[in-house]
């Protein structure tokens, strides 16, 4: 995998793969499906860590409709290359509520979600996901 022929994830500290959120423009889930196809297509095991938004984040309507159809036509070959998916949250309130909404996400796409305070705590969780990966 080329890290130039990724816009939406960072693959530079693969099998950790970074997502940041904002600042993503409307209409970017083409390449982040494209990316995906990358990702799981290729035979190394991954984990997705998401980092933690600033402020209030609107995801378009019909790029969070494309990602949702991605995931659930694709979740078993996901299963298979995506040891786990992190998110950062530093507050309190608002991680407890993606905890319980990560609960009913993790199933339906069959991937460990977790959500988790640091960068470093979902660094931590991430390399566990990888059976203790190296930290390289």
């Amino acid at each position: 995998m080329n890290p130039n022929d990724f816009q939406v994830h960072d693959i530079a500290d693969f099998p950790l793969v970074r997502l940041m959120p904002e600042g993503l423009p409307e209409g970017y889930a083409v390449q982040w499906e494209a990316e995906l196809e990358a990702l799981i297509g290729q035979p190394e095991p991954f984990v997705m860590v998401v980092a933690a938004l600033r402020g209030e984040h609107r995801e378009a309507h019909e790029d969070r409709k494309r990602r949702s159809l991605w995931m659930k036509r694709n979740r078993d070959t996901l299963a298979r290359r995506c040891r786990g998916m992190v998110a950062v949250e530093p507050d309190t309130g608002k991680r407890m509520i993606m905890q319980t909404q990560s609960a009913a996400l993790a199933g339906l796409f069959k991937v460990p979600l977790r959500i988790v305070a640091t960068t470093e705590e979902a660094d931590r969780l991430a390399r566990a996901f990888l059976g203790g990966a190296d930290d390289g």
